[in-house]
């Protein structure tokens, strides 16, 4: 009995294997391709295809569609025992494994076409395929370029991972690092210039929504496209970057405007306006600051019900073509977030990581910087920017909550979308005139500012004002002045440190500077990274947008 019940057990184990077998399907493991480009502007591409290949389908095939005038030439295929497979020209589809197997060919559709070869034998594959794309590469009014999707949508089955490398074996050493724009859509990943190529990378499985476009833009005489285009490229950039992500939130001020694009407006406007406009703008803001500091008053509460936000806005509207005081104000914020006691320094034991791992090496206790809860009700967390930063805390925290500085500058660099989401929320949103309307407030902010700077002199203390010391702190960050202020409050009153657990964690020298540093540094990263890839510098893809590309399309796989 139990002999027959062995026996049935095996007999279903086997059968659920070759189930698993029957179901799991194809799969396109690697797909790597190179695209080289010629000085003409055509480009000879060779795709190498990692597959595990199993009973289903018959053939494996290509879409490109969308060519716009380009044409497909020279098409082989080889596989990994280095056959070449026989190119019959025109394909039939509706033919068996074995007939197909070895051989390949082009199906010709109304908007381009299937690039087309026998699967052959099961198991796991490696397909070579090669083929040339006339006039990839056109000649705009301006510059050249390209849009051209790589990898087309609906792929089945989905490529595991993709790489496109782009290069030009006619250039001696590359392309041009500053010479050349480069963008991608339809994927998670990155784009990037290397040594003189062009790498664009997936960091996670493809789908069928996935895809994989290029842009490319090349100062004119790299190559000499003989395809010409009577439009600027500035169009089809455009185009491209509807629906996208690529110039989205990058919290430019007027100023910065200006500067980045000082050349369009300098032909547009003229340097004596510009310069004239900053000259008049830059007088008018020190007049009123000079002004506004004449006039206020030490004040000792704190300012604006504690909107931190608020009090920004109104310090870089009395600033000169100010950035936004960005390092002060995520700094003040990390501060309120410990006054709140909405993070935490405790002492907690760090198992060991790496090689410390790796050899054996034990773990320590330390301190740690602990992501508590976050109270809404509290009034002085009542704003969407310190909610904002406390998920991000949260998130790159992970489930045991104990936030470490490199961690978070880390989780910071792969989450560039929730990044700049928050720093928008930042952004001052004051100007002169708003705050000369109603000057009351602004000058509560001021006279802290300035009661904070003449600290030591302030010699009467009494009780009430000692119980906003950690509130100072954080506005004396706001406004610059933190160390300073830190070491007043040590020489009037050398207890201070000791004052309670929210001030001890406030005072922590090593942990808060640590995380202070790398909020910002973090933000900053961010922010030159989204400069950099929506001016083409590479970064990260955008999933969304690649409207008006060339190639591609939507199929392809096994069928």
């Amino acid at each position: 009995m139990k002999h027959s019940a062995s026996k049935r057990l095996s007999l279903l184990l086997a059968l659920l294997a070759v189930v698993t077998m029957t179901t799991a399907g194809p799969a396109l493991r690697n797909l790597s391709i190179e695209v080289k480009l010629h000085d003409n502007g055509d480009a000879d591409i060779t795709e190498l295809r990692q597959m595990s290949i199993d009973h289903e389908g018959t053939e494996s095939y290509i879409v490109i569609g969308h060519l716009n005038g380009s044409e497909i030439r020279d098409f082989s295929v080889s596989d990994e025992q280095g056959r070449t497979y026989v190119n019959e020209g025109a394909w039939d589809i509706d033919r068996s494994r074995q007939q197909k197997a070895g051989r390949c060919g082009i199906v010709t559709k109304s908007d381009g076409y299937e690039l087309c070869w026998g699967l052959g034998d099961s198991g796991e594959r490696l397909y070579t395929i090669r083929y040339t794309v006339t006039r990839l590469v056109r000649s705009y009014e301006g510059t050249d370029g390209f849009n051209f999707m790589f990898v087309a949508r609906n792929i089945n089955p989905s490529p595991q991972k993709a790489t496109v490398t782009i290069t030009a074996p006619e250039l001696e050493y590359g392309f041009p690092h500053d010479s050349i724009r480069i963008w991608s859509f339809g994927y998670h990943g990155s784009i990037d210039k290397v040594e003189g190529t062009v790498v664009a990378t997936t960091s996670e499985p493809m789908t069928p929504e996935s895809s994989m476009i290029v842009m490319m833009e090349l100062e004119k005489g790299i190559l000499h496209p003989v395809e010409t285009v009577s439009k600027a490229f500035e169009e089809v950039r455009e185009e491209a970057f509807k629906g996208s992500d690529y110039e989205q939130g990058t919290g430019k001020s007027a100023w910065t405007f200006v500067k980045e694009n000082f050349e369009s407006l300098l032909a547009a406007l003229g340097v004596f306006v510009i310069s004239m406009w900053a000259l008049l703008h830059g007088l008018s803001v020190r007049r009123a600051r000079k002004k506004l500091e004449s006039e206020v008053d030490w004040y000792r509460d704190i300012p604006l019900d504690g909107n931190l936000f608020r009090a920004n806005s109104m310090l870089q509207a009395y600033n000169t073509f100010s950035d936004g005081n960005r390092e002060n104000l995520l700094s003040a914020m990390v501060l309120r977030l410990i006054r709140t006691g909405t993070l935490r320094i405790e002492r907690h034991y760090i198992a060991p990581t790496g090689l410390r791992k790796i050899m054996g090496g034990e773990g320590k206790t330390q301190d740690c910087i602990v992501v508590g809860d976050f109270n809404p009700n509290n009034r002085l967390l009542k704003s969407v920017p310190l909610r904002k930063l406390y998920d991000i805390f949260c998130l790159a925290a992970g489930d045991d909550r104990i936030l470490q500085p490199l961690e978070l500058r880390r989780w910071m660099k792969r989450h560039e979308d929730e990044v700049m989401e928050f720093l928008k929320t930042t952004e001052p949103n004051m100007s002169l005139k708003e705050c000369k309307r109603d000057i009351a407030p602004v000058k509560q902010v001021f006279g802290l500012r300035k009661f904070l700077n003449d600290f030591t002199l302030a010699n009467e203390r009494h009780l009430s004002e000692v119980a906003l010391w950690n509130d100072y702190l954080v506005y004396a960050t706001l406004f610059g002045i933190g160390k300073q202020v830190m070491k007043d409050m040590k020489q009037l009153n050398p207890e201070f440190l000791e004052m309670s657990e929210i001030t001890r964690n406030l005072t922590n020298e090593h942990l808060v500077p640590s995380l202070t540093a790398a909020t910002y540094l973090g933000s900053r990263d961010v922010v030159s990274a989204v400069s950099s890839r929506s001016s083409g510098g590479g970064g990260s893809s955008s999933f969304g947008g690649g409207g008006g590309f060339s190639g591609g399309g939507s199929g392809g796989g096994v069928r």
